[in-house]
């Protein structure tokens, strides 16, 4: 049932997108066919494939070692087998068990940045994807900081900080990072396409 209900929202949205390519509506098509494959891609690495479970356990693996980098003492267990990866921090004494889950995966920020870098309408496949390669790699590895900031405070100033740290430092620190990654996968492409056109130059 879940696999007849994923095909019909699948090519309900290839249909819509593909419509808007051949209409040359550009916007519509951009919009319909970066937040689809985004949503598409979020489904099937929870419901099909092991692919957020994968994330997840990267993620804190990640984590765990950086820490150990610098001198904080974590450990990775699973706190329901197969499905929640934890990481235990120690502070003085008492330990702080930290679930990453969904949002601590960076799974909806890899979706969404792979959808609107895989309709981008600039450059080649070939173009587009080692772009994609590297602004994935990028996020990956900025989620895994925002996650070790969140251990590192847990650790020195203990579970107090917590709130603080997940809610606000966390995400912006995620947020700053991202800037720079949309930037360069993005933003950066889409002024120089930009300025060639002005100039009189090609596009692409």
């Amino acid at each position: 049932m879940e696999i007849a209900l994923f095909g019909v929202a699948f090519v309900l949205w290839a249909g819509l997108t593909l419509f808007f390519w051949r209409a040359g509506a550009w916007l519509p098509y951009y919009v319909a066919g970066s937040a689809g494959a985004a949503v598409l891609l979020v489904v099937v690495a929870r419901e099909f494939l092991p692919l957020e479970l994968a994330l997840r356990a990267s993620t804190a693996r990640g984590v765990d070692f950086l820490a150990s980098l610098v001198g904080i003492h974590t450990s990775v267990t699973w706190s329901d087998p197969g499905a929640i990866v934890v990481v235990g921090v120690p502070h003085h004494q008492e330990w702080t068990h930290l679930n990453v889950g969904l949002e601590s995966s960076g799974l909806l920020e890899i979706a969404a940045l792979a959808g609107l870098i895989a309709f981008f309408p600039r450059g080649g496949a070939l173009d587009r994807s080692k772009i994609l390669a590297v602004a994935l790699l990028a996020t990956f590895a900025a989620n895994i900081v925002r996650v070790l900031v969140i251990v590192a405070f847990v650790a020195h100033f203990g579970q107090g900080t917590l709130d603080f740290v997940h809610t606000f430092l966390g995400r912006a620190l995620f947020f700053v990072m991202a800037i720079g990654i949309y930037w360069y996968a993005i933003t950066r492409p889409t002024i120089r396409t930009v300025g060639a056109r002005l100039r009189g130059g090609a596009f692409g």
